[in-house]
């Protein structure tokens, strides 16, 4: 019984966070969307809502265009969360002179550079690996541009735009049963 319990919730914490993930909040005035209008190609159509009616979202793609898409040719919804920096480049002003400081320090311990001081060789070549490690992290912050993040909106009827099969845990008479959802 062991065995099935714990299969159960393995398979229930792997695709609970992809279920959650799809399930954003309804769009609403003002808030930026990506739109995916498979007859008008395959470029997503980026713009900011204006209106959303039953059956059509306005869109605002321009300094004074707005556009209407129907929403049952709307393949795919997705609304912006905002932008954001991946963690290691925000870190680099951190980490980059830390590292450069023990690598020069290793060096310089290993094969000083002075015959006279040879104690005080490591940490010279510490202070300069420090700083060349902060400019480093201060090109590496400045460089790397933060990437827009977007959540799946699922459509008015409760379904999700997405077409991805997902899976879901449902109980049963004496345990749990696992299935597949995926919409034709």
């Amino acid at each position: 019984m062991r065995p099935i319990l714990a299969l159960s919730q393995l398979v229930f914490a792997l695709g609970l966070p992809s279920a959650m993930a799809a399930q954003g909040p309804p769009p609403k005035h003002g808030d930026r969307v990506r739109l995916t209008v498979p007859s008008l190609g395959v470029k997503p159509i980026v713009g900011i809502v204006e209106r959303m009616p039953a059956d059509t979202i306005l869109v605002r793609t321009g300094a004074k265009v707005v556009s209407a898409f129907p929403l049952d040719q709307v393949a795919r919804l997705e609304l912006s969360r905002g932008t954001s920096s991946p963690t290691w480049s925000k870190t680099a002003l951190l980490w980059m002179p830390a590292a450069g400081f023990a690598v020069g320090f290793a060096l310089g311990a290993a094969k000083p550079a002075s015959r006279t001081r040879p104690n005080e060789s490591g940490l010279m070549i510490g202070i300069m690996g420090a700083v060349v490690g902060l400019l480093a992290g201060a090109v590496t912050t400045i460089a790397v541009a933060p990437k827009e993040e977007w959540a799946t909106v699922p459509t008015r009827d409760g379904s999700r735009t997405s077409l991805a099969p997902s899976l879901f845990v449902a109980p049963v008479t004496g345990g749990l049963a696992l299935g597949l959802r995926a919409a034709f």
